[in-house]
């Protein structure tokens, strides 16, 4: 719970499976909008959307704080407070005697991929204090990306925002809807913008601040001027309101919905919303009739999916960060699916290697296991001729496969997390007949793999340019992070081999894992792996990365990579050492003496995926001091109000969300602390 004035940084994402999204915020508005086809351009803010209560017997005011009509500043709360529990929010303000609270939510329901690809978010508002009185919810066109053509429609119980003037090409083109439940009144368009000789008069440009006369007028009583019109110039900013009486037992409820068919090169696509939807009206009608159910399912996998037995901040953070199935998911018409490696600054779809998609994608077994497997076959589908799979499908592409951010050369750690991650399906799902149309292209991709290893010691070389998820960190020779995941893989690969009835390859596949294994272990020095052999020279410096293959092993209840002693030693140095070394976070690189290795952004830093990936595997071997570091993990997060914003790294040394890129923000693999959610009476999940 976020108390006013507390700044969260991003708010709750709401919006379904592919659909775009937006955000309300602890100020009770509504930011950064991705709903038209704008994922690595999100808009601000939405001008003109506002919630007020006009009680009968007491004081209006809105549920927001910082008004943009500077004249109504006496009308904010006394005070505010916000929470978050994917996918809903609730904002709750206080004036004087009366306190509303608003409830937001999208729906996200397992096992119903229509309902949780929605484009809508369902607002309730309940008030306490009054006897009765209206919720006014208002919102503005922001159909085409410029203003001109747009024009609001009256509609049955609320109102339609469209642009018939918007190209093609356009990727605002399309239409929204603001709709209630029992809508007791309305204006369908008035304009947002004060007047240009106002503004001109007090010294300000449009967008600066909005019209305060349509709520002086609602305040009062009185209808604002209706002028529903076509837009010609700049300064008119087409907004609606929609009014529904509340009672001591009564709710209010509205839904808004958006429906965008504009296609251009960021998003070239269709959606998958328009296979069962017309139009922003048919989404928000269809919500409406819904609401009920469409809320109490997505509230239920809070109790049916997460564990109880975990300790309440921590089934919290399983619950919120779920969030990147809104903020970073996309999925087409075609049913082509993937998570956005970083929407802003890295907008890859479909990342894997270094805990991304593996760890980002845990939550659709639980959910929507048929997205995973759409997702595997597509990228599957990219592999090059020599074998190579790719790091991704393309930038804002599904259609165009990068080699990786660093490519040349090529990346050694892709088919071992390939061959994983289809392994992690068929077990999980059993599905035998998609093993059997993955196996050519899971042959192909190791074969590349073990023509890397440039010294015949079982394990592929890293060559210096950043060829491996590391891939700010140049270095050389054999690498404990690409060692431990590649032993996992042939353990994976040999089990493939056993399950397709292959007796030969599944002996091959034992004698490269025996060589891998025996490469790998000879990493250890007696109280952990060495990061790697080559330059620049590690000696002394723990890598956190060391057992990345034992996150895999784990949950595929696979054999280890290593001797379990030899693993249990390194993660006992792990914790004392890299988990002592930053009172934030536990960072990637630290000397045995606490010192962090300021080497590369991706030594300094923590990957909070990695923290939350392994601190579940040595949780689960009773080792209690892993659940600390993954509470102080997370209370970084939160404390910086990244709670549904988790970022790729972590500077160990500030604390703060690496400032070199900014931050990879919405990332991928926010969804690795579902992997404590990952066992209960059983070691292997059930999806």
């Amino acid at each position: 719970m976020f108390s006013w004035p507390i700044k969260v940084a991003s708010g709750v994402p709401f919006g379904g499976i592919g659909a775009g999204k937006v955000e309300i915020n602890s100020k009770g508005k509504m930011v950064n909008l991705t709903i038209a086809n704008n994922r690595s351009a999100p808009t601000p803010w939405m001008r003109g959307f506002h919630v007020l209560v006009r009680p009968d017997d007491s004081e209006s005011f809105f549920l927001e704080s910082g008004l943009p009509m500077k004249n109504l500043n006496k009308y904010e709360p006394e005070s505010m407070t916000y929470t978050g529990k994917y996918p809903f929010a609730t904002l709750t303000a206080k004036k004087g005697v009366v306190e509303a609270t608003m409830e937001v939510f999208s729906p996200m329901i397992p096992h119903n991929l229509a309902d949780s690809s929605m484009p809508v978010l369902g607002i309730s508002i309940r008030v306490k204090g009054s006897k009765g009185g209206t919720v006014v919810v208002a919102a503005s066109n922001i159909a085409g990306t410029y203003t001109n053509g747009r024009i609001n429609k009256d509609v049955p119980g609320g109102v339609v925002f469209t642009n018939p003037k918007a190209g093609e090409h356009d990727g605002a083109k399309g239409d929204l809807c603001l709709i209630a439940a029992e809508a007791s009144d309305k204006v369908v368009q008035y304009n947002i913008d004060v007047r240009p000789g106002v503004a001109l008069r007090e010294k300000h440009w449009k967008h600066t601040f909005e019209s305060d006369q349509p709520w002086f007028s609602i305040i009062d009583g009185e209808k604002p001027a209706d002028d529903p019109h076509e837009v010609r110039g700049d300064w008119d900013d087409p907004g609606a309101a929609v009014i529904s009486r509340y009672g001591p037992e009564i709710e209010a409820k509205f839904v808004f919905s958006w429906y965008y068919t504009g296609r251009w090169i960021l998003y070239p696509y269709g959606h998958y919303y328009h296979t069962k939807f017309s139009g922003a009206e048919d989404v928000a009608r269809y919500a409406l009739r819904e609401f009920t159910r469409l809320r109490d399912q997505s509230r239920a996998w809070h109790d049916t999916l997460i564990r109880k037995d975990l300790p309440e901040w921590l089934r919290d953070a399983i619950i919120n960060s779920t969030y990147t199935l809104s903020s970073a998911s996309v999925l087409d018409e075609r049913g082509r699916f993937a998570l956005i490696e970083s929407t802003k600054f890295d907008p890859y779809y479909g990342t894997i290697a270094g805990l991304c998609h593996e760890t980002g994608s845990l939550p659709l077994f639980k959910m929507f296991p048929e997205l995973e497997k759409n997702f595997l076959v597509l990228l599957a589908s990219k592999a090059r001729a020599d074998g190579y799979i790719p790091h991704d499908l393309g930038i804002n592409s599904f259609d165009h496969p990068t080699d990786g951010t660093t490519s040349p050369p090529g990346w050694k750690d892709l088919a071992p997390s390939f061959i994983l991650l289809v392994y992690r399906y068929y077990l999980w799902t059993k599905d035998l007949q998609f093993l059997r149309e993955m196996y050519p292209t899971l042959v192909r991709g190791l074969e590349w793999t073990l023509k890397q290893d440039r010294d015949g010691d079982g394990i592929p070389d890293l060559v210096g340019d950043g060829d491996g998820g590391f891939d700010a960190t140049s270095i050389t020779g054999r690498d404990s992070y690409v060692g431990s995941v590649f032993v996992a893989s042939l353990t994976a690969m040999r089990e493939i081999n056993k399950v397709l009835g292959k007796p030969e390859e599944a002996d091959r596949m034992s004698n490269l894992l025996s060589k891998a294994r025996e490469s790998f272990s000879a990493l250890y020095n007696g109280r952990y792996f060495e990061a790697w052999t080559g330059e620049p020279n590690p000696r002394g410096y723990l890598n956190l990365a060391q057992v990345s293959g034992d996150w895999w092993t784990n949950i595929l209840d696979l054999e280890p990579i290593a001797d379990r002693s030899k693993l249990d030693s390194a993660y006992d140095q792990l914790i004392k050492v890299n988990a002592q070394a930053s009172k934030f976070c536990t960072p990637n690189m630290v000397h045995e003496n606490g010192a962090i290795w300021e080497m590369s952004c991706q030594t300094w830093s923590s990957w909070p995926r990695l923290v939350f990936a392994l601190a579940a595997v040595r949780c689960r071997a009773g080792d209690g001091r892993w659940l600390d570091a993954a509470k102080k993990e997370w209370d970084n997060l939160v404390a910086q109000g990244l709670v549904w914003d988790q970022p790729s790294r972590i500077d160990g040394r500030t604390g703060k969300a690496d400032p070199e890129m900014t931050y990879l923000d919405h990332y991928i693999g926010s969804a690795a602390i579902w992997t404590f959610n990952l066992w209960g009476a059983s070691s292997v999940p059930a999806p």
